[in-house]
């Protein structure tokens, strides 16, 4: 199940522990609401971790090491530029026979662990841990315990509140004190100290020192605490990073990054600040638009998200994404039929694509033509690689369901659950079935399996409501109905009638009315429910 929180509630170091105690596997986001950071874990151990809009210093640490050359970097670079292949530096170094594989794996790993240390040093932001999610590339495996960074980290959050009382930003601009620079050559420098000491003229910024010698911010951190506190250098000014942002070509992407990152942990509200920062700086940027859509959609909106995808498809967009998505917005407004021909539309342009032809066919359900259904799964299959999703399970469960053949529905589904354990909406489609079939028992674990993994869920919990209120055990079904009230308030006038109904058997009048009549402002047509609220405010009778 999902995880999130605030830093200041939680420090990185109790989630860090919490999901290696766990053996989780998934991805964890941080961010200060500027800057953004990615932990991922596979069972419990540390598999890839980065910060967002940090550019792949590693050709440069391996230059600095003198582990490869200046002309070898620039030479992988270019093929990096030229190929396009999605190939990292420190793939494609390896791949050119400049490094060795043990090498490649032991600075990517001092990489990883770099990014987790600066993560520590974040005393406020916010968390989320998505269950399942794994690196869009994991070509470079690494496996670390979280455990053995835990001290270290400690540490350097402990010194990083020393160095921040000196270097109070790496904003700032520090310069050789000429009073006391010629007593430097009789000092005992550290490698970081020895490496700044020429970029120390009054120009450069902490921002500045990193970007040029490929160190860290902890590294120059401390080596500029270490001048200051020997009284060597002396502060001349500031210049803010934000003011090198302006300047870098990147500055439209970072501003992207970050709007998509935010999108993808449910920071809706960051997300778009970032999006319309992109469309300030390129008014016809499509991919901002799309995300704006996205977010206009998981709101709630979906009049708006069916626009924002409209006038992509309008202004030329006119991608496989465009087309699923404006087709899934129709959908929600009950136009299935004008959602089925957008894909169909889309499908004549990419005919090859097997994601909307799964899109396809849960549309063709929610139409109730489960045979047409088929059809389409069938020529998904087709196309899909072996690996098969769990949305495809609950599609093809759901459709052999439908077409009576229960005993199918549930081989389809069963094997959908064992291939797919995580997957909470599968696992209640699963549900569906196996009640449909006569298997409480079976159903009953199916729910509580997804809201194991996925808490949020509000169907899990309105099933496994279902299923307990029509076995009599009212006081596990109200438990099971608040959990996903809790979730989506709107989720629908029989949640609250059926809530009403387990209050005013507890006697508690006031509140079954209340439940009752908000089942009435849902749908003022349900009759039982205004019965029962006449009965109760009138004579004190009950019908349902």
């Amino acid at each position: 199940m999902a995880i999130k929180g605030s830093l200041k509630e939680a420090s990185l170091t109790d989630v860090l522990q919490l999901l290696a105690m766990g053996s989780k596997t998934g991805c964890l986001s941080v961010t200060d609401r500027r800057n953004f950071g990615y932990i991922y874990f596979d069972e419990g151990r540390i598999i890839y971790a980065s910060l967002l809009n940090r550019r792949d210093r590693l050709g440069d640490i391996f230059v600095r090491e003198g582990i490869i050359s200046a002309q070898q970097l620039e030479a992988a670079i270019e093929e990096q530029s030229r190929a396009r292949d999605g190939r990292r530096l420190g793939e494609i170094l390896r791949d050119r026979g400049d490094i060795d594989e043990q090498t490649l794996l032991k600075y990517v790993r001092h990489q990883i662990e770099a990014a987790v240390y600066h993560l520590f040093t974040w005393g406020q932001g916010t968390f989320y841990f998505e269950p399942g999610e794994r690196p869009v590339r994991e070509q470079i495996r690494v496996s670390i315990d979280p455990e053995s960074l835990l001290l270290e980290g400690a540490r350097r959050v402990d010194e990083w509140s020393q160095i921040e009382k000196k270097v109070p930003s790496l904003d700032v601009v520090f310069e050789l004190d000429p009073d006391r620079s010629s007593s430097i050559s009789s000092l005992t420098l550290a490698p970081e100290q020895e490496e700044i000491l020429p970029l120390l003229d009054g120009k450069h910024s902490g921002w500045d020192l990193i970007e040029e010698t490929a160190l860290g911010e902890f590294e120059v951190g401390k080596a500029l605490y270490g001048f200051v506190s020997a009284g060597l250098v002396r502060r001349v000014g500031r210049r803010g990073r934000e003011k090198r942002r302006v300047e870098a070509r990147g500055r439209l992407e970072e501003h992207k990054n970050l709007g998509i990152a935010f999108y993808r942990t449910s920071m809706f509200e960051e997300a778009v600040r970032e999006l319309n920062q992109v469309l300030e700086l390129a008014p016809d940027d499509l991919e901002a638009e799309f995300y704006l859509g996205l977010i206009a959609f998981r709101q709630g909106d979906r009049n708006a998200a069916a626009t924002k995808f409209g006038e992509i498809r309008e202004r030329g967009g006119r991608g496989p994404a465009v087309y699923n998505n404006l087709a899934l917005a129709i959908a929600a407004l009950d136009r299935f039929a004008d959602a089925v021909q957008l894909l169909d539309e889309g499908l004549k342009s990419a005919p090859g694509h097997a994601g909307l032809r799964l899109t396809k066919a849960w549309l063709q359900l929610r139409q109730g033509d489960p045979a047409a259904a088929a059809r389409t799964l069938d020529e998904y299959v087709e196309l899909a690689s072996d690996d098969l999703p769990a949305l495809y399970y609950s599609a093809r469960a759901l459709a052999e369901a439908m077409s009576a053949d229960l005993e199918k529905a549930v081989a389809v589904a069963s094997d959908g659950v064992a291939r797919h354990p995580a997957s909470a909406g599968l696992a209640v489609n699963a549900g569906v079935i196996f009640e449909r079939k006569g298997d409480v028992a079976r159903a009953r674990e199916l729910y509580e399996q997804a809201f194991e993994h996925d808490s949020s869920l509000p169907q899990a919990s309105k099933n496994l409501g279902d299923l307990l209120y029509r076995g009599g055990r009212y006081e596990e079904a109200a438990e099971a109905y608040e959990r996903a009230l809790r979730s989506d308030p709107e989720l629908g006038d029989d949640v609250y009638a059926k809530l009403g109904n387990v209050y005013y058997k507890r006697r508690d009048r006031k509140r079954a009315i209340d439940l009752w009549q908000r089942a009435l402002d849902i749908n003022p047509a349900n009759e039982v429910v205004r019965t029962n609220l006449e009965f109760v405010r009138g004579v004190g009778g009950e019908r349902g």
